[in-house]
């Protein structure tokens, strides 16, 4: 069955760095959930403990009534829990009723989401919540062996089930519009309706920018003549454009994230060895269209003690 697991590589033990300064003024998000990790018999380590928040303002928050596997024998981190990709929000299922929880960075809380329970069945791999938490898509496979993607309405409970075979990707900063698709469709659903606002025929993976039909990815560096760049295209146009950024060496582009404002954010990855340990530093970038200059926003390494993690993805 095709799972995404999350397993973290041991990493460096090291605290989170301090925020840049603009991000440290702004309003505390989650950088990335994480469960700690214990010694085994053989001297590897293990996910252990509960669920566990990194804020931006250098808080480490528990979540203690998170469920924390898909079953006893499996640890499936992205199935069970997910970090919205503005970090405002998390969605996770717990663990004594299997109710969906949304908990929310502004006020330190969760709510229940009653009409949303733990599919039994389905046998997921992904839970993708949208800025604001009103839509939560949940995929997996059902016994039939085929995968699915269904997205929950939280506030009516009101569920939409994606054509087979195709995957939801993201949504808009305002939660409005939905990307979705398979290897060679791209789709664009409006959410209140879910009616297709747009559809090519083109492989896209990337974030939906606030007017509903720009999408934003990365491409990294292949070694060969290839640059680590920024890809922009209008799906309802067509017309796309690359934006080249220079990043250090090692460094590497994750995705690249839109904010209500239009902005456009990358986050990278860079891992070095030091004193004899692995150290994996994320960095989160906001980016200069017309210059492709990058200005860092925020920065933190995960500690190794942490034996998985998810990103604000």
């Amino acid at each position: 069955m095709p799972f995404r697991v999350m397993l973290a590589a041991v990493m460096a033990a090291t605290s989170m760095t301090t925020p840049h300064a603009e991000a440290a003024s702004a309003k505390p998000v989650v950088r990335y959930a994480g469960l700690g990790s214990c010694l085994q018999h053989d001297g590897g380590r293990q996910p252990c403990g509960p669920w566990k928040l990194w804020l931006s303002d250098g808080r480490v928050l528990a979540l203690p009534d998170a469920r924390r596997s898909v079953a006893d024998d499996e640890y499936v981190a992205n199935a069970v829990i997910e970090v919205s990709q503005d970090g405002a929000q998390v969605a996770y299922f717990r663990q004594s009723d299997g109710v969906l929880m949304i908990w929310e960075a502004a006020t330190g809380r969760a709510r229940r989401i009653p009409a949303v329970k733990w599919p039994d069945d389905l046998q997921m791999t992904t839970l993708t919540i949208s800025p604001g938490g009103r839509f939560v898509s949940m995929r997996g496979v059902e016994t039939s062996e085929w995968e699915v993607d269904r997205v929950v309405d939280t506030a009516t409970g009101k569920i939409f089930t994606l054509p087979r075979g195709y995957q939801s990707w993201g949504f808009s900063p305002d939660g409005r519009r939905m990307l979705a698709g398979d290897n060679r469709t791209a789709v664009i659903y409006s959410t209140g309706t879910w009616s297709v606002k747009v559809r090519r025929s083109v492989y896209l993976r990337g974030d939906l920018g606030p007017d509903g039909v720009t999408v934003a990815g990365t491409k990294a560096n292949d070694g060969g003549s290839t640059r680590n760049s920024v890809l922009v295209r209008n799906m309802a146009t067509g017309k796309k454009s690359t934006v080249p950024i220079r990043l250090a060496k090692g460094e590497v582009p994750l995705r690249a994230r839109w904010d209500r404002a239009g902005h456009i954010d990358v986050l990278t990855r860079a891992d070095r060895r030091m004193g004899g340990e692995d150290r994996r530093t994320h960095t989160w970038y906001r980016l200069n269209r017309a210059t492709g200059g990058l200005q860092r926003l925020d920065s933190f390494v995960i500690p190794s003690s942490v034996g998985g993690y998810v990103l604000a993805l």
